[in-house]
């Protein structure tokens, strides 16, 4: 039974500096940690390139203050030396922005795998609980908010912390007076950025949400673009799609509210220290108390202070757009893997016995719990097919995901041979059960990338002729302009529905797997064609111990044995004769499926499809 997850423990700490909580706090901190030396690199560039910004009005300083006859040298050297500073400012901006833009870069390459790897270790049970769109949402948008965070976000935080260090004392230097009227409505600023900086988060939260709800149905019309089109749903997916882009678009609007009013408050705020300077600094210097280099060297500290009073602003925005990001993030990062700490069996056999021991699971919702299967004394012994039937969710794909680990079993309930399936490594485990479904996946690459697609070996041509021979559709591939090199499209959407059940078969074969789990996979096939596919397929495999189901019964004959499922527990066991005379639910299973088949002769007008 699915169990809940628990949150990871994750190493956040980054202490340096005094600044660990500070540091714990920010989007995916550990990454700082990780790359802490080029983020340390970049730091001194900056620190280096802001100390050259407040040399720059120094100099013109002291060339203003220079301008008197006969004091041409001072003046030229004043010169001189501003354009050096520039041309050191220029690699210094460089080497910043390779270092800490750079690394971002590396830090969501990073996410990005770490995001992807963990998606294919979670259950099943657990991956089902997300849209795609959604997934692919977070994978890139958010991930993204991130990378901006810890790039951008971190340069302007450290040059806006950096430059004010800077500058205050600078001022205060040139005239304490001016820089107290300078400073006069700076208390606000704090008051301001907590209060905008709360809405922020939450709108960029409301806004990445609907954009995943659009993301996801966007996904899912292009993935259904046929059924779309044979129902003549187009206009009310367009007017879906509408909704829920207007809906993107106001929380967007909301969010672009409170980030318009943040920078132009903060830079009003800097703004006003430039009413005071020209207000009283001109008084000073028009009665001589400062000199003209210093009233123009203290307007351009004003004018630069306002880089940083902007810089936190865009910081904490980004920051905070980052802070929800992680959150989502988090959230995936945070399911319980499939454990699979055992080590892989490298030699020997598991056997090819499959038994069910005492094997109880279901569905946690909302509290309670309902069982989805019940079953116990059930195996299948060396090279026997056994059928599976039933109605509609009796659990039959359910026990399959079981045996595949897509759905974590109860330990001590599934055994290959002895061996309780739960202390399998899970590529050893997948390695000798292979499963074919009837919804098949194929991948927009070339047949024979398909068919060796996560086999541990090589494969000949010859090989693979034969498995698909098996599978009954090498005429078909071969027939193909580039045969077992042609590029099938995306999801095989070059095949028919039967050429792509027909081809995950032989894929499943190239395997050579010890069980092999048939999941209604004949259903896009005619009944004809499905019964030379198991003629071939039994006479090629005798040895291969088959569990097969399928809503049409019509190969159940053929079964050494047949397993009637209702509401998730095995009703009755035998061979269609005796299952015939004895079990009533799979007699009208068999009418049943012989009515349908009869419907499609008719239908078909007697014709092989």
């Amino acid at each position: 039974m699915e169990s809940q997850s628990n949150s990871p423990k994750k190493n956040n700490s980054f202490g340096f500096l005094g600044l660990k909580k500070k540091v714990r706090d920010y989007p995916f901190s550990r990454f700082l940690y990780k790359y802490k030396s080029p983020y340390l690199k970049g730091f001194v560039w900056l620190l280096f390139v802001d100390f050259l910004n407040i040399v720059q009005p120094l100099l013109i300083k002291m060339a203003m203050d220079a301008l008197v006859p006969g004091a041409i040298k001072a003046v030229i050297l004043a010169a001189v030396a501003y354009l050096v500073v520039m041309i050191l400012q220029s690699i210094g901006r460089y080497w910043w922005r390779v270092y800490l833009i750079g690394t971002a870069n590396y830090v969501a390459s990073d996410l990005r795998k770490e995001l992807y790897e963990h998606l294919q270790k979670i259950p099943l049970m657990r991956y089902q609980r997300y849209r795609t769109g959604d997934l692919m949402s977070r994978a890139t948008n958010d991930i993204e908010s991130i990378r901006m965070a810890l790039g951008p976000g971190i340069l302007v935080a450290l040059d806006a912390v950096i430059m004010f260090m800077m500058l205050v004392p600078a001022m205060l230097w040139l005239s304490w007076k001016l820089t107290l009227l300078t400073f006069a409505f700076y208390p606000l600023v704090p008051l301001l950025t907590a209060k905008i900086g709360n809405k922020v988060d939450f709108f960029f939260e409301k806004m990445q949400s609907r954009l995943s709800q659009m993301s996801a149905y966007a996904q899912e019309t292009f993935s259904g673009i046929r059924l779309i089109k044979a129902l003549v749903l187009e206009n009310h997916s367009d007017r879906k799609f509408r909704e829920l882009s207007g809906e993107f678009v106001r929380e967007g609007q909301r969010l672009a509210k409170y980030e318009s009013v943040f920078s132009p408050s903060l830079s009003f705020l800097t703004q006003m220290g430039t009413f005071f300077i020209l207000l009283f600094g001109g008084k000073d210097v028009i009665a001589g108390a400062i000199s003209v280099g210093t009233f123009i060297a203290f307007q351009r500290f004003v004018v630069q202070l306002s880089w940083p009073m902007e810089a936190i602003g865009w910081s904490v925005t980004m920051t905070r757009e980052a802070k929800a990001a992680e959150r989502r993030i988090e959230q995936i990062l945070q399911e319980n893997p499939i454990e699979d700490t055992y080590p892989a069996l490298t030699s020997g056999s598991l056997g090819k016995e499959l038994e069910i021991r005492d094997l109880h699971f279901g569905f946690s919702r909302e509290n309670e719990t309902s069982f989805a299967l019940s079953l116990n004394g059930l195996e299948i012994p060396l090279g026997k097919k056994i059928g599976l039937v039933g109605p509609v969710g009796c659990g039959k794909t359910t026990l399959f995901n079981l045996l595949l680990r897509l759905y974590e079993p109860p330990p001590g309930t599934l055994f290959l041979k002895d061996k309780d399936i739960k202390t399998l490594h899970l590529s050893e485990l997948r390695n000798r059960v292979a499963s074919v479904e009837q919804q098949v996946t194929l991948f927009g690459e070339k047949v024979a990338t398909n068919l060796v697609m996560g086999l541990k070996r090589e494969a000949s041509t010859l090989q693979m002729e034969q498995a698909l021979r098996v599978a009954g559709v090498w005429e078909e591939v071969s027939a193909l302009r580039e045969g077992l090199q042609t590029f099938i499209g995306e999801k095989g959407v070059t095949l028919s529905g039967g050429q792509r059940q027909r081809l995950a078969l032989a894929r499943a074969l190239l395997r050579q797997p010890e069980l092999l789990l048939l999941d209604d996979c004949f259903s896009a096939v005619d009944v004809e064609c499905e019964q030379q596919i198991i003629d071939r397929f039994f006479e090629a495999y005798p040895k291969l111990s088959i569990l097969f189901s399928s809503h049409r019964l019509s190969v159940m004959p053929r079964m050494d044995e047949i397993w009637v499922m209702e509401s998730g527990k095995v009703i009755s066991r035998g061979k269609h004769s005796e299952l015939i005379r004895s079990c009533h639910l799979y007699r009208s299973l068999w009418r049943e499926s012989e009515r349908e088949l009869e419907r499609e002769r008719l239908e078909s007008g007697g014709l092989q499809l």
